[in-house]
């Protein structure tokens, strides 16, 4: 997938912008039209917008509930039905998915606020996402498969617990002047084929 300038995508007050993060992701994400996707923390709602522009049916959910707000107003601005959900994580999100998608706030840092949630990821760096892990096997469907972006800013031995039932493939990455962003696509041992089979 690439990025698409003809989407209309609009920045809000209080919620995290699109970034070269975003933008990584974008480039590695692979989706099928009609396939059930969820992405986690959509901020602006551009992966959700272009996710759903290629056909996947999407749903979008966020702690921060301007962000769930700002999610719905892109995705009308580009005539597109999305599904937003106000959620810590999965706590209200229903149903199972074939995609998952993530970009976790990873910063090692201790912050709170709504702004703030989209980078504070605990001491670690790594809080929200071992959540996260943790809670996503029972929402992905056969085969499934999850997207997500990962720092050098974060500790790798935090993770790595949590990793292990993940069979994991480093796709795209992008080297920044104080960091390191990459993008694994992780599956279930069980669909580890599908992992490699293109969409």
């Amino acid at each position: 997938m690439r990025y698409d300038p003809s989407l209309q995508i609009e920045e809000c007050e209080h919620v995290y912008p699109p970034h070269e993060d975003s933008l990584l992701l974008l480039e590695v994400i692979e989706v099928e039209r009609g396939e059930a996707l969820l992405e986690m923390g959509s901020a602006t709602g551009i992966i959700s917008v272009h996710c759903a522009a290629s056909g996947a049916v999407v749903t979008a959910a966020d702690v921060n509930p301007h962000a769930v707000s700002c999610t719905r107003k892109n995705a009308e601005r580009n005539g597109l039905e999305i599904e937003t959900v106000h959620s810590d994580l999965f706590l209200d999100v229903p149903g199972k998915f074939d995609v998952i998608i993530i970009n976790p706030p990873y910063l090692p840092v201790e912050e709170r606020g709504d702004m703030e949630a989209s980078w504070a990821g605990g001491e670690d760096g790594t809080g929200v996402l071992e959540r996260f892990l943790i809670d996503a096997p029972p929402h992905l469907n056969d085969g499934g498969r999850i997207y997500v972006l990962m720092s050098s800013l974060m500790r790798a031995a935090s993770l790595s617990c949590v990793l292990t039932q993940y069979h994991r493939e480093r796709l795209g990455s992008r080297k920044l002047f104080f960091e390191e962003l990459w993008v694994e696509r992780l599956t279930l041992p069980s669909s580890k084929a599908s992992a490699r089979s293109p969409p």
